[in-house]
């Protein structure tokens, strides 16, 4: 009953893990919303400018936070299925082995 514990309790911080990297995307893709300039869509739209835009119009933090975020949920989320899933299998054999 120790491991079926330790598994649900490291799919529990999972899932506050994924919580937050849940609320940097939010963050980071607000930021993007607002900064964003992409020279592509300006060129697409035969939008000239005068000088070049600022670095930061690429919003290069954001993105890379974006990116990051998917992988580590990506990841975290199967070590969560994976977790429940040993937990779910202690569950079952536990209850079959208690007798009615």
């Amino acid at each position: 009953m120790k491991r079926l514990d330790t598994l649900l309790g490291w799919s529990l911080v999972i899932c506050i893990i994924l919580l937050f990297l849940t609320l940097g995307d939010f963050l980071a893709l607000h930021d993007i919303r607002q900064d964003y300039v992409s020279t592509n869509i300006l060129a697409d739209l035969q939008v000239k400018l005068s000088k070049e835009l600022p670095e930061w119009t690429s919003t290069k933090a954001e993105w890379f936070v974006a990116n990051i975020s998917f992988y580590l949920k990506s990841v975290l989320a199967i070590l969560v299925i994976f977790t429940i899933s040993k937990s779910i299998r202690k569950l079952k054999s536990v209850n079959e082995e208690q007798p009615d």
